[in-house]
């Protein structure tokens, strides 16, 4: 028959911790199976407390996708139950991809914008979301003016705000919002001017037409010329093929410089700055010019504008 392990005693236990510390005694403790070893308590720091255990390095985690929204259209209204009422199409293909916005009738004398914009608004995408608000100031469309006094001139006026005085102060605010809502990463804003900008004598916002131009955003520097580079074959090589600001200067050595941004004065913006207050935007301000060019060729300009950035973004 075997030897029985011993147990150890309480003389046997002080004089273990007295001979060989505690290492020994725990070792003791151990084979005789009477008990677990405790785990070992946490290094002593300097200043007597526990030392922080430093957690080993996470990767950083990707951003959740935005969920696809599921295929269909619906239509709502912004600043709804008040005289500016004006409606938002929104048409999702049901695939993951681009949300494109465009305004028409910004301004109410501008008919090539905002008849393009109507239009626009029955197109559906083949992905992504499309977004259109056709007549974005519903009452100068009406009227056939610019704007009125009473309501601000919406491409002066963003960000804007909700409480706003002004309604198209409230305007901007709202297509902020719904750009923010869904994600809006391109947005093209349908203009007119009068005089074509590579035939104007001065500078000046009445000799814009036939001008592609953008100036914030992620895409600022590259979206214009890959517009123009689909839109324009198809356009052909007269007067109203569309150029961008920076081409056609000035004859004379001391032209008259462009005016300062409202911007850079530190008012109200223009759609051009919408890529500083929604992230990932670029805005696209397209401006077709009326003196001796029919409304139905701008409308049908305007239009392939409209298909070339969905082109661009595997969405027509």
């Amino acid at each position: 028959m075997s030897a029985q392990p011993s147990r150890p005693t309480r003389r046997r236990f002080l004089g273990i911790a007295a001979t060989g510390g505690l290492a020994a005694l725990l070792l003791a403790c151990q084979r005789s199976g009477s008990a677990a070893v405790p785990a070992p308590a946490a290094p002593l720091a300097r200043d007597g407390g526990s030392e922080a255990v430093q957690p080993s390095p996470s990767a950083t985690a990707s951003p959740t996708p935005r969920p696809v929204p599921l295929a269909g259209r619906f239509e709502r209204m912004l600043l709804p139950g008040t005289p500016w009422e004006t409606p938002l199409v929104v048409a999702h293909s049901g695939r993951r991809g681009s949300a494109v916005m465009f305004l028409g009738g910004v301004h109410g004398n501008e008919p090539g914008g905002w008849l393009a914009a109507d239009e626009v608004a029955r197109w559906q995408p083949s992905a992504g979301s499309l977004l259109v608000i056709p007549r974005a100031n519903i009452v100068a469309t009406r009227a056939f003016e610019r704007t009125l006094p009473d309501l601000g001139d919406l491409n002066r006026l963003y960000p804007g705000s909700l409480t706003g005085a002004l309604p198209m102060e409230r305007m901007a605010a709202a297509i902020i919002e719904v750009a923010t809502e869904f994600g809006v990463d391109l947005l093209i804003d349908m203009h007119e001017s009068w005089g074509f900008f590579a035939e104007r004598t001065q500078n000046g916002t009445a000799f814009l037409g036939q001008t592609v131009t953008s100036s914030s955003g992620p895409e600022a520097e590259t979206i214009v010329p890959a517009l123009l580079a689909i839109a324009n074959p198809r356009i052909g090589a007269g007067r109203d093929r569309l150029v961008t600001r920076d081409q056609f200067p000035l004859p004379g050595p001391s032209p008259t410089a462009t005016p300062p941004s409202n911007a850079a004065l530190g008012r109200g913006s223009s759609s051009l700055a919408l890529g500083r207050f929604v992230p990932g935007l670029t805005p696209v301000l397209v401006e077709m010019g009326q003196q001796d060019q029919p409304e139905d060729r701008r409308v049908a300009l305007h239009l392939e504008v409209a298909r070339a950035a969905l082109e661009l973004r595997g969405m027509a």
